[in-house]
């Protein structure tokens, strides 16, 4: 990205890629940001295919306690903002009504995603640095010459 780029345009073409790294961790799935980057990857339908996991510990999502705390997340995130829009009127609220949409999606989203990356073998990050991320690389490249 350069200077000034807009950031959701960068995180829908990350979305689209044929092959990407992703780092989970607790505030990867707390990040409205990466959120949004993760449900624009799992809209194409072939995560499994074209996500290649590195879980970090505090990701905490290989238990479905672990899973369900992230959807408590971004339910108690959407219905606090709700609650904020609906103390206001409803007029001139540029690109709120829209976070809340994607709060809205992104709590739909999240089991699923979350049970896909968890059902994956994905190694742990000492077994990548153990090996130079060397699995990893290779099932990249994989990926990139189908």
């Amino acid at each position: 990205m350069q200077y000034k780029d807009s950031i959701q345009d960068f995180m829908k073409r990350i979305g689209r890629g044929k092959s990407i790294v992703v780092v989970l961790s607790k505030g990867y799935l707390e990040s409205k940001s990466c959120m949004f980057e993760l449900t624009e990857i799992a809209d194409r339908k072939d995560i499994r295919d074209r996500v290649f996991p590195i879980v970090l510990d505090d990701a905490n999502i290989y238990d479905a306690a672990g899973r369900l705390d992230y959807i408590v997340y971004w339910e108690k995130k959407e219905r606090t903002l709700d609650k904020k829009m609906k103390r206001v009127s409803g007029a001139n609220l540029a690109g709120i009504r829209e976070e809340l949409d994607l709060y809205a999606k992104i709590r739909a989203a999240i089991a699923g995603i979350v049970d896909t990356l968890a059902d994956m073998n994905a190694l742990t990050p000492e077994q990548h640095r153990g090996s130079n991320f060397q699995e990893l690389e290779r099932a990249v490249k994989v990926r990139l010459t189908e």
